[in-house]
């Protein structure tokens, strides 16, 4: 926790120097409104999330609110205020005199319009087609299509009114299925009975299937103190998900199939779902992939894009994953790419399988999406040269 104060207080205290220094702003209410604005926002990044989690009402998702928006804000004055110093250095380094506020005000005023597109972006939901080859499935399954979305968090960020967006925009593609990836809630507060009686309008002709996410694992349960929660989360606990929770409500009030290290067939292709969350559950999800029958096709949905090879191995034909929102704010997506090594968004092969890695579906005013956009994804089983 000190580590991070001590982080979270640095990318604010640059960002506050710059314009001090830069604009040459004397002792006064400017200087004061700059330091107290900078001030408030480092408990706020800190601890509104806890907030949110150990207090309900409007008050509490107000502070969980404003923490989203302003580390997003943050992180753009902090790159703001690192091009400000590298332009600064190679004006200085050539000899030109220039005042500090004919930079200020240039990369500053662009953050913020930054951070103005992205929430206007994060409201927009595109929809992306897959097309796949469904030659080891049966005939039945050409022409299909299988609606994919996931990481919609809904709960103190989004509510009944996002929800709402959501099911009008699939019910207009008409899919034959629709699988949710996991992370549909986040956090024990929020509108949940008006949420979850707008997603269960959610219908399609072959069912509804879907996974937890690794919010809807640990945030649904009983999870007792935030710091707890972290704690358990680190360790990789099993969570209590019994009757009296949230979970227990989300799954009653859903006429959904949730497959948690389990499978199903429809129509001639195995559905396998997985839940590998506490350190127990990731065993018992190898265990299901290592158990599959690889001469029968199947679909796998793993919120996080992982046990990729392993479930090539296993004869998986199509893996449908979410979890990397697509890496939503800038300059995270590039880190992210690096890091997946291009498995954070969109469609890759890993041996005979397809892994198709979904940027989420989560629309909110409230975290501002600077990178990509979010999505619906739209698989159609068809062959490639059909659609020439």
């Amino acid at each position: 926790m000190l580590m991070q104060i001590l982080t979270v207080i640095l990318i604010h205290a640059l960002p506050a120097f710059t314009l001090i220094h830069g604009l040459s702003l004397p002792v006064g209410p400017a200087f004061s409104l700059i330091v107290a604005a900078f001030t408030i926002q480092v408990p706020l990044l800190v601890f509104g999330r806890d907030v949110a989690f150990l207090k309900d009402g409007a008050g509490a998702r107000l502070v969980y609110r404003l923490s989203m928006l302003s580390f997003v804000l943050i992180l753009d004055l902090f790159l703001a205020s690192l091009v400000h110093l590298l332009v600064r250095g190679i004006l200085t380094a050539a000899g030109w005199d220039v005042s500090g506020s004919l930079t200020v005000y240039p990369v500053f005023g662009a953050a913020i319009l930054h951070v103005f597109w992205g929430i206007v972006n994060a409201r927009r939901l595109a929809v992306r087609r897959v097309v796949f080859d469904p030659e080891d499935f049966p005939a039945s399954w050409r022409g299909r299509t299988l609606l994919f979305f996931s990481d919609t968090h809904y709960g103190t960020l989004n509510g009944p009114g996002m929800a709402e967006k959501l099911v009008r925009d699939v019910e207009k593609l008409k899919p034959d299925m629709i699988i949710s990836g996991g992370d549909l809630f986040d956090g024990p507060r929020g509108k949940y009975d008006s949420t979850l009686a707008v997603l269960s309008r959610l219908k399609a002709p072959l069912g509804v299937l879907a996974v937890l996410g690794n919010h809807d694992y640990f945030y649904l349960s009983r999870p007792g103190s935030s710091k707890d929660l972290l704690r358990r989360q680190r360790n990789r606990e099993v969570m209590e998900l019994g009757p009296g929770t949230r979970w227990a409500t989300v799954r009653s009030a859903l006429p959904w199939r949730f497959l948690e290290n389990e499978s199903m067939e429809i129509d001639g292709v195995v559905f396998a779902g997985l839940r590998p969350f506490s350190r127990p559950d990731e065993a018992a999800a190898l265990e299901l992939l290592s158990g599959l029958d690889g001469s029968e096709p199947t679909v796998l949905i793993n919120h996080k894009p992982n046990h990729v090879e392993e479930a090539a191995a296993a004869g998986v034909k199509l893996q449908l994953s979410g979890h990397t929102h697509g890496g939503p704010v800038f300059p995270v997506n590039i880190i992210m790419r690096h890091l997946l090594k291009g498995r954070h968004h969109g469609t890759s092969k890993v041996g005979g399988m397809v892994l198709d890695v979904s940027s989420g579906s989560g629309i909110s005013l409230w975290y501002p999406r600077t990178a990509g956009r979010h999505e619906l994804v739209v698989v159609e089983f068809s062959a490639a040269d059909s659609r020439r």
